[in-house]
């Protein structure tokens, strides 16, 4: 049974009317042909139709669609009753003759009967080709920015700040350092920026986020990988985004990895700091030579101050060359894009002219057009002047090696001789050009040629030193002996260069040394006789060389000491010495050698029964032709001797103290008898007994010298240390001896002094001698000058007369134990000849220095010197 698909609802004219007025296309499709039953004005515009379609299957009205699924949708539906929608369909349509590309939304919806049946579908549609191609373009435009973003390395980012979700792209997951599948917020943003960063990246996005800012975010950074914990610098930049209310709705930007630029900033400065370090003059400036930096060896060079601007490089010039910077340079320079030679520089300050090596260079960018120049230049000035200077040294070294009396040589890396002066040439008679390779060895006497030859070349395939005599003929006949002496060079790399010698003419040497050796071999012979002989001496024998190195003993001192001599010579000699006396033995014999004069000193020798015994030791040098040659001398054992002085001086200490008792009773009674006489009015006899005072006096006096004697020798003479004025003690001292002379006046010529810190007894007893001594040796003068002194750390007091003198071979022996003068003098002036020994030995143990200046029959001064210093120690 066929249906009546035309027979149309009741209400028709109704749907008729709403789809006649729809803005939205719309079309009604009726039986399994899709016949057009019904279609308002807006589906006709899209079709391009007219009313003309109604009636007409789907197809019919549109044959484009045979190729498009459309068709096939449409039966689909009506067979099944399924409604079917689409959205942003694309859909060929034949309009104004040509097939255009449409969009749509559209719904097929099936209509039924009341049984259920359909009868029909309807269409509506919506046009949205517009919307899809902007969606297209918008697609096509962020694929493109994406794209670029990609290409540039630039990741992005988008911050929702309301709720705390951050949206990245893979790249800038990755610059973060968080991984792709990561789900990040804010919290975790700062996780993996660097610890010395990440305060400072938290500050920028609060400064951002503050509604009353601009909302900009421009910030460079560290961050560490998740994974390769790669550290990254970046540079993000974004904006923020607010809504009426202040509140910030979105934050968004992008994360670039500027790691290359860092190291390409890094780079740059370091090259500045090189280029401002540097000690050339470096500028730059644009293709017309408007100067845009020079480095600050440039300004020193011309005097550039701060208030100085170059604005052209033509400034930099004097007039000549700025002209040929127009004709020459300039063209060469946009010509081959360097140029390099020599140019006058100016000072701004002083005008001078300053020559330079200059080398610009041409910048291009990739196009080809130049872009800027840099010029470095020279300063040639020290060059110059030390060409100038290197030409005079040739010239000077040309000269002095003329006029050398030493032959001067050069050899190259291959053993030819390239250089010799005129010495050579006036010795052999050879030429320059004769002498020159290996010319030189035809001046060498036939007998030493082979010789030489064959040492130069086996030293030189070494490059070693070169160290040969040999014989030469000179030019006047005469056979002479020469040594040549190379030494190797080598360039600044270590390459060997040949040999700079010289040529020495060593004749009259090779005679002395001939001579000199003959004379040894003699004199060995002697030294062999020598010790032949003195081996059957008694007496220690033995010999130093001039170096002070024991050398030789005889049989005598080799049995006193029962070692071998090895373990005698050189200076092992003065471990056999005592320990008490090495010091002062060891002064003394070096003092003997840096003076060639007598050596002798008393000192303990061990000897082979583990005995110290006293000798006296004496040597002197032995000389040939004015030059000494050896030391001979002798030990002598004296140690009977000092066992018979120190009993000597145990006897003198016992009887000076045995007498000084019985002589201080005869004193006094002396003195109570010469009181009562001088009571009883018997004055000659009471002027006898004063003559008995007085030599009682002196009695007394020669007891005390010869006490203080035995306490020096015995190490046990006592010093009670103060601080005094020199100049007090000195005066009471001579003012209470002035009291003791009519005969003479005792002149004090004082100056400042000072205080010491020594024994003030002791030193007034110095004195007392000291200006005794004068009065009693200036028996026909009438004074003596007694003066004081400051001389840095030393207080000195001298003491004058103008007496009979000393004469100058016995000035040292002044001061040694019971010296006195000799001769006819001895009986004229008494005493035991030990003041002076006594005042020696008080000075000395004082820490000072006594000493005598004296001329015969014009007086002597005697001079003692005190340290100023608190801490002098001295031995008591």
């Amino acid at each position: 049974m066929d249906y009546n698909y035309l027979n149309l609802p009741a209400n028709e004219n109704i749907f008729r009317t709403l789809i006649e007025e729809s803005p939205s296309p719309v079309g009604l499709y009726v039986g399994p042909e899709l016949v057009i039953q019904l279609v308002n004005k807006s589906i006709l515009k899209v079709w391009g139709k007219d009313e003309s379609v109604l009636g007409k299957t789907f197809l019919q009205a549109l044959p484009e669609m045979e190729n498009q699924p459309f068709v096939g949708i449409l039966k689909n539906v009506f067979a099944t009753g399924i409604p079917y929608e689409a959205n942003a369909e694309k859909v060929f349509l034949f309009i104004d003759g040509e097939l255009k590309t449409f969009y749509f939304n559209f719904n097929y919806q099936p209509l039924k009967d009341e049984q259920g049946k359909v009868w029909g579908i309807l269409n509506t549609a919506s046009d949205v080709t517009e919307l899809v191609l902007t969606r297209q373009k918008l697609a096509d435009t962020e694929e493109r920015i994406q794209f670029a973003l990609d290409s540039a390395g630039f990741g992005t980012w988008d911050f929702d700040p309301q709720n705390n979700t951050v949206k990245w792209d893979d790249r800038c997951k990755q610059l973060f350092g968080f991984s792709k599948n990561d789900e990040i917020n804010y919290n975790d943003l700062l996780k993996h920026i660097h610890p010395d960063d990440q305060a400072l990246v938290d500050e920028a996005v609060q400064q951002a986020l503050k509604p009353d800012g601009e909302g900009r975010y421009d910030i460079e950074f560290r961050t560490i990988g998740a994974e390769d914990k790669i550290t990254r610098w970046l540079r993000c930049k974004g904006k923020a985004y607010f809504n009426e209310n202040g509140n910030c709705i979105r934050f968004a930007g992008t994360a670039l990895d500027i790691g290359s630029e860092i190291n390409e900033r890094d780079e740059q400065r370091r090259l500045i700091t090189l280029i401002d370090n540097t000690s050339d003059f470096i500028s730059l400036s644009e293709p017309s030579g408007n100067v845009t930096y020079v480095n600050a060896s440039g300004k020193a060079m011309l005097g550039l101050g701060k208030g100085n601007k170059v604005a052209h490089n033509s400034q930099f010039l004097m007039p000549d060359d700025a002209r040929r910077l127009n004709e020459e340079i300039n063209p060469t320079l946009l010509e081959g894009g360097k140029w390099s030679g020599r140019v006058t520089f100016r000072h701004f300050v002083t005008g001078e002219a300053i020559p330079v090596q200059v080398t610009s260079i041409m910048i291009f960018d990739t196009y080809g057009a130049p872009r800027g120049r840099a010029t470095i230049a020279r300063d040639l000035r020290r060059e110059l002047a030390d060409k100038v200077a290197l030409i005079q040294s040739e010239q000077l070294l040309q000269k002095l090696t003329s006029a050398s009396p030493t032959a001067l040589w050069i050899a190259d890396a291959e053993g030819l001789i390239t250089y010799v002066n005129k010495t050579w040439a006036d010795w052999t008679g050879q030429s320059i050009e004769e002498t020159l390779g290996t010319g030189w060895l035809n001046a060498i006497v036939e007998e030493d040629r082979g010789r030489a030859a064959r040492k130069f070349i086996h030293d030189l395939n070494k490059q070693r030193v070169y160290d040969i005599d040999f014989r030469m003929q000179r030019n006047d006949g005469e056979i002479r002996w020469f040594i040549a002496i190379g030494n190797p060079q080598y360039d600044a790399g270590g390459k060997f260069t040949g040999y700079v010698g010289s040529c020495t003419d060593v004749t009259e040497k090779t005679k002395i040394d001939i001579a000199l050796q003959e004379k040894n071999n003699e004199l060995n012979d002697q030294i062999s006789q020598f010790a032949f002989v003195t081996d059957f001496m008694p007496a220690q024998l033995w010999t130093f060389d001039t170096g002070g190195m024991l050398d030789y003993v005889n049989r005598q001192t080799k049995h006193y000491f029962g070692l071998p001599v090895e373990e005698i010579f050189g200076n092992k000699w003065l471990q056999l010495v005592h320990p008490e006396d090495r010091e002062r033995c060891s002064t003394q014999w070096l003092q003997a050698l840096a003076t060639n004069e007598l050596f002798e000193c008393e000192f303990r020798l061990l000897n082979s029964a583990g005995e110290y015994r006293w000798h006296l030791s004496r040597a002197l040098p032995f000389t040939d032709d004015g030059a000494i040659v050896k030391w001979f001398g002798t030990n002598t054992d004296i140690d009977e001797q000092k066992q018979l002085a120190r009993q000597k001086d145990d006897f003198l200490g016992i009887a000076s103290h045995e007498l000084k008792t019985p002589v201080t009773s005869v004193k006094a009674y002396a003195q109570v008898l010469g009181a009562m006489l001088t009571q009883e009015g018997e004055d000659k006899k009471a002027g006898m007994v004063m003559k008995m005072d007085a030599q009682l006096n002196r009695l007394t006096n020669l007891i005390g010298d010869l006490l203080d004697v035995t306490k020096i020798n015995s190490g046990k003479i006592l010093f009670n240390k103060t601080w005094f004025d020199v100049n007090a003690v000195v005066q009471d001292t001579v003012q209470d001896i002035q009291h003791t002379t009519n005969r003479h006046i005792l002149v004090m010529d004082f100056e400042e002094a000072g205080q010491v810190y020594s024994d003030k007894e002791r030193i007034g007893q110095v004195l007392t001698n000291l200006i005794t001594n004068a009065i009693k040796y200036s028996p026909h003068a009438n004074r003596v000058v007694i003066g004081t002194r400051r001389e840095e750390d030393s207080v000195i007091v001298t003491v004058q007369d103008f007496g009979i003198g000393i004469p100058k071979e016995k000035l040292e022996k002044v001061f040694e134990q019971f010296y006195r003068v000799g001769g006819s003098n001895q009986h004229t002036f008494p005493g035991l000849g030990l003041g002076l020994y006594i005042s020696n030995e008080i000075i000395r143990r004082e820490g000072g220095k006594m000493w005598v200046e004296s001329e015969e029959e014009k007086g002597s001064v005697f001079c003692f010197s005190l340290p100023v210093i608190k801490d002098v120690v001295t031995e008591n």
